[in-house]
């Protein structure tokens, strides 16, 4: 069955940008209030674990537990934690917005591309910033035999393009430019701000939901231990029921926290991939030279240092690989047979 052609007039790029610009903002605050709510399920708990919620001291030992549950759920403890999360959530997307760009290039190994030693990525560089009508992003290179690329650029004016030396060595200029005209596509489109704040905010509720599990095996462990030396001297009463309860939303709390990141870091991260194809096709005037070094990527994408945290970022995941019955919520990117499809039929 041949696929319906793809018209590169029809794509609507304004649209889609401003489109990207409002789901990464209702992305952000996805991420901004599992974060929220991650704090305020840790201090509820610790405040039930340590015996300083006020309802453990007002109600009956034996009291029904749906009511004092009720009585609990009110938190000092939780809304200070709340609270908390939210400055640090705050505080972390200030730091990502003035010194992320160059946390991910370091974190990548990147370097700046002599101008000499890699005179034709910076004149390409150069072709597609003015085809785009942006100013011409910064250039890396990053050591590696691998072929990737990827594209930084919270702020314009800041942005930069990153190609491994094995991508510079591989392609020849028409794919190439095809690599550059698609990083340069994300900075247009706006795709970077979202990848890149939902990656630190992803980081961060990772970083707190680790930490909860850690003692959440500490406390379980001497929880444990002292029932069993309780019960050996016959003075065991029992274990509260709402510990209980707070001990199992602490747990699922530190699980699925960090998975709500990672839905919220794949949401249509596939569309944007394609968006970004067929603007490079848009800038380029020639989808051949990207599909050609889409299909010489696929692969040959994988570089020395695996880096979970941006793997999204890059034209290809370099940790990965795809396949066409892959799920939009578990995969960074389509799989690489559909976005060739797509460029190719292209009109």
């Amino acid at each position: 069955m041949t696929a319906q052609p793809l018209a590169i007039i029809s794509t609507d790029f304004k649209a889609a940008q401003a489109r990207n610009k409002w789901n990464s903002l209702l992305l952000c605050l996805i991420m901004i209030s599992t974060a929220m709510g991650l704090g305020y399920v840790c201090g509820w708990a610790a405040e039930v674990f340590t015996q300083s919620h006020p309802a453990l001291a007002q109600a009956p030992y034996d009291t029904d537990i749906v009511s004092l549950l009720k009585l609990s759920l009110i938190s000092d403890w939780g809304l200070s934690a709340m609270v908390g999360m939210f400055v640090i959530s705050l505080f972390t997307l200030c730091w990502t917005y003035f010194a992320a760009d160059k946390t991910l290039l370091k974190m990548n190994d990147a370097k700046k591309a002599d101008p000499e030693q890699y005179a034709d990525l910076h004149n390409i560089i150069e072709e597609m910033a003015i085809a785009s009508g942006l100013e011409k992003p910064a250039t890396y290179i990053i050591d590696d035999n691998g072929l990737n690329a990827f594209a930084t650029g919270l702020r314009v004016e800041n942005s930069s393009i990153t190609v491994t030396s094995g991508l510079y060595k591989n392609l020849s200029r028409d794919e190439l430019q095809g690599v550059v005209a698609h990083e340069m596509a994300h900075i247009l489109n706006r795709d970077v701000q979202y990848a890149v704040l939902v990656a630190v905010g992803a980081g961060l509720i990772a970083i707190v939901a680790e930490i909860m599990l850690r003692i959440s095996r500490v406390f379980f462990y001497s929880r444990s231990s002292s029932n069993r030396s309780s019960s050996s001297n016959k003075e065991s009463k029992g274990t509260n029921p709402l510990m209980l309860i707070a001990g199992i939303v602490w747990v699922l709390a530190a699980i699925l926290a960090p998975l709500v990141a990672y839905l919220v870091r794949m949401a249509i991260s596939r569309e944007r991939e394609y968006l970004a194809d067929a603007t490079a096709a848009q800038l380029t005037r020639n989808p051949k030279g990207l599909a050609s070094a889409l299909l010489k990527i696929s692969g040959h994408a994988h570089l020395k240092e695996k880096n979970a945290a941006t793997e999204h970022l890059f034209i290809i995941n370099p940790n990965r690989t795809f396949s066409e019955f892959a799920s939009n919520l578990t995969s960074t990117h389509p799989a690489t047979s559909l976005r060739v499809e797509r460029l190719m039929n292209l009109e």
